[in-house]
């Protein structure tokens, strides 16, 4: 008998208050390498303030976070980066201004050295990287990596940003909202890219209104209502009618799971 697949993040009993305000409530859940989770809600639910807490944007009231079996005890950005854990949203991400050459490694940028002493960015290793993204992503042949980031469609900026995490070996990739404002087209690329990561064995946590979107994608889904936990269960065990109604109704009469 084979043993139970262990957790890549574990959160056990997350509670985070803004003063008075309690954002998170006793929430615990597991998410595991190789499975789509769609991560759903309505507005105010607490989605995006339980994924700031993995991205190290917030650290816990109280509560407990293990990532690969190691317990969290300081939350900042670069550790999220550090463990390999990306998030991916729609509105920001890439400065407009910049090539795509030089977002690809925002932040990150190569540096070599002339005559040896003279730190100097490594544009051809930029360039190289940024053009693997593109061919691999689908983004239009005619994307010149020189160009600024300004000139690409939604949907090739969102996929270059996914590609970009890919690249630099992340295991997690959070994709918050990823398909607001894009085309029937572009909205399909996208969710095509969140299928073959998850089956590359990444752990995709999808945050996302639409609930029907999401069940097609989706291994499991998480809903949360007014900061607490109130469902936890594999696509297949209810249809997307059922957790809409969910949603809609608050979630009152589920018991958590």
């Amino acid at each position: 008998m084979s043993e139970p697949q262990k957790a890549l993040i574990e959160m056990k009993n997350i509670n985070l208050n803004f003063g008075t305000v309690k954002a998170l409530s006793d929430v615990s859940v597991n998410f595991y390498e190789g499975e789509l989770v769609g991560l759903v809600g309505d507005n105010g639910a607490g989605k995006t303030t339980l994924i700031r807490i993995l991205s190290g944007m917030y650290a816990p009231t109280s509560g407990e976070v293990y990532f690969d079996g190691q317990r969290i005890t300081r939350f900042h950005p670069k550790l999220a980066i550090d463990l390999g854990i990306e998030t991916i949203q729609q509105t920001v991400g890439l400065c407009d201004n910049l090539s795509v050459a030089r977002n690809y490694y925002l932040g990150r940028e190569p540096v070599k050295r002339l005559l040896g002493i003279i730190p100097v960015l490594d544009f051809a290793q930029m360039r190289a990287a940024s053009n693997k993204v593109v061919h691999n992503f689908g983004l239009r042949d005619s994307v010149n990596v020189d160009d600024e980031t300004a000139l690409l469609s939604g949907g090739e900026a969102q996929s270059f940003k996914i590609g970009r995490a890919v690249d630099f070996r992340n295991r997690v990739i959070i994709m918050d909202e990823p398909t607001n404002h894009l085309s029937v087209r572009e909205r399909a690329h996208v969710n095509d890219i969140a299928l073959q990561l998850r089956d590359q064995g990444l752990l995709v946590i999808y945050i996302t209104h639409d609930i029907f979107q999401v069940h097609r994608l989706a291994d499991r889904i998480v809903i949360l209502e007014n900061g607490r936990k109130v469902l936890d269960i594999p696509k297949a065990e209810m249809p997307a009618e059922e957790l809409e109604q969910i949603i809609r109704d608050g979630g009152h009469e589920i018991s958590k799971r």
